[in-house]
């Protein structure tokens, strides 16, 4: 099989992170953006809201500025030979020549003598509430000497007929650790029994007296508070945003 040749870039600025401040840096100052990671900022939406979020519009502003030269899906980024070396998944081959190297993550990076210290996680818990979700209000609860730091009554993008909002579902928003990202007491376990504990507190039933009956449905964990860690002598053409 023939081997492609790598496809070649040359810019002057290029910037190199998935978070929303990658994104609104590259779009402000009219930079390209490698987004080097398949995660994405938390953002509960319902029906097609997802594209008025401030990263969707960042990238699809982007996109059509073609400041996204190279497609999602990156699997690894580092530096060859002076330049920036991307491969997608799909095994296609990138170098691109720079002046300077904006470095915001360092998700799937390797070799550009840069370590990313996490300290702790922005954790997102989604629960649905499979019985009383007809609050037709909303309600925020905030937690105090806990890692909860909110208990969010949104609208359920579960039904379609919930054109009003009346039905609800719950966002909790938490900071973990990095040594208690995986330990059971940080666990959705833990936090579906804390929040149920929270709406006995709070009187937040059903209708007809009975309480909320809740199921946890997915996490949303990205990294929250980290520094970058230089591993030797720092190629002078790269500048870290923490």
């Amino acid at each position: 099989m023939m081997k492609l040749p790598p496809l070649e870039y040359t810019f002057d600025n290029v910037v190199l992170g998935w978070r929303e401040e990658a994104v609104s840096f590259a779009r402000e100052h009219g930079y390209h953006l490698i987004v080097n990671s398949d995660q994405r900022p938390f953002h509960h939406f319902v029906g097609y809201q997802d594209i008025k979020s401030k990263w969707y519009e960042g990238i699809f502003d982007l996109g059509m500025r073609s400041l996204l030269p190279v497609p999602f899906d990156v699997q690894t980024v580092g530096l060859d030979e002076g330049k920036l070396k991307v491969v997608t998944q799909g095994n296609t081959k990138v170098m691109i020549s720079f002046n300077k190297l904006h470095i915001f993550d360092l998700d799937n990076c390797g070799n550009v003598a840069v370590d990313e210290v996490i300290k702790d996680y922005l954790v997102h818990d989604m629960f649905d509430i499979t019985a009383g979700s007809r609050l037709g209000r909303d309600i925020i609860l905030r937690p105090v000497n806990s890692f909860v730091e909110a208990i969010n009554f949104v609208t359920s993008n579960r039904i379609d007929r919930n054109t009003s909002g009346d039905f609800k579902d719950i966002v909790v928003r938490s900071v973990i650790s990095q040594e208690d990202i995986k330990a059971f007491d940080y666990s959705d376990t833990v936090v579906r029994i804390f929040i149920e504990r929270k709406l006995k507190e709070h009187e937040i039933k059903q209708a007809n007296g009975r309480s909320l009956k809740i199921r946890h449905s997915y996490r949303h964990a990205v990294k929250n508070t980290f520094h970058f860690k230089p591993l030797g002598d720092l190629d002078e053409r790269i500048i870290l945003h923490e």
